[in-house]
């Protein structure tokens, strides 16, 4: 019996490659591995997985057989772009107030410091917490013009 393998996998990835150019192959530019150790890679319930060197070898071979992509690269894109959708815009923003929040409460309290006692250094200090604060004010405008850019976005495919 076949198992299933779920899409966007490396699993799934490496039997794509696998038809195309066989396990033999697989297995002699992955280092010289026997087939059934490269096949092992193709099952998600064993505990070894295929490298990212052997994912890139494995790429360029499935072009060289006429494929029209490389599936490895394609994959690795497809999970980053995943991963990358989970962390939804309300997240950025509650981040960008953390940071915001922190870094103005250390900018506080460094010009504090310096209203006490008006050193060489805490004037830097206060400076440099001062930007770090600018900095992470920025961070927040730009999120808080992504979001309103993504509504008009989504404003614009109803209408």
């Amino acid at each position: 019996m076949t198992k299933l393998r779920d899409p966007i996998t490396y699993e799934a990835t490496l039997l794509e490659v696998a038809r195309l150019i066989g396990w033999d192959n697989v297995g002699a530019i992955c280092g010289g591995v026997s087939s059934r150790h490269a096949r092992r890679w193709s099952d998600h319930d064993c505990q070894t997985q295929i490298r990212a060197i052997d994912c890139e070898r494995l790429d360029r071979a499935y072009v060289d057989a006429g494929g029209d992509h490389f599936p490895f690269h394609r994959l690795m894109g497809l999970r980053n772009e995943v991963a990358t959708a989970v962390l939804t815009v309300d997240a950025c923003m509650v981040r960008a107030a953390q940071t915001t929040a922190r870094e103005g409460g250390d900018a506080v309290a460094a010009l504090l410091e310096v209203s006490a006692n008006p050193t060489p250094q805490n004037i830097r200090e206060a400076r440099k917490e001062g930007h770090e604060l600018i900095d992470a004010m920025t961070d927040a405008l730009a999120g808080l013009d992504r979001l309103e850019a993504g509504k008009s976005q989504e404003e614009a495919r109803r209408a």
